[in-house]
């Protein structure tokens, strides 16, 4: 499975990956609105790929943000690599948590 059959399969609207070594950031975006995009705006945006480091430092791995009904969920699929992923979900905290963990496990075996 490649990043766009990923983030299609699991209705992510936007998908960023931050490289740690260049300090940049690859977005994708699909043709879909999020209820907010204040979490896209603050840490990818107007944000960089230091301070999205510095957000994450000691913390458990995935990160889940909320906004509404939009989600932010943090991934570290490996040393270099952070992936925020963005999309809109109804489910309760607990199931909002299984959900997480399972697109992280997912791509730590995606090539992006």
């Amino acid at each position: 499975m490649n990043i766009n059959e990923f983030i299609e399969k699991n209705d992510i609207v936007i998908a960023v990956k931050a490289n740690l070594q260049e300090k940049s950031f690859d977005i994708i975006k699909r043709d879909l609105k999020l209820e907010s995009y204040d979490l896209f705006e603050q840490l990818i945006l107007y944000g960089s790929v230091d301070h999205l480091m510095e957000s994450i430092e000691g913390q458990i791995m995935p990160r889940i943000w909320t906004q509404g009904y939009t989600r932010c969920i943090i991934c570290r699929p490996s040393p270099n690599q952070i992936i925020v992923l963005f999309y809109d979900s109804f489910l309760n905290a607990k199931d909002e948590y299984y959900h997480a963990k399972k697109l992280d496990t997912l791509l730590k075996q995606l090539k992006w």
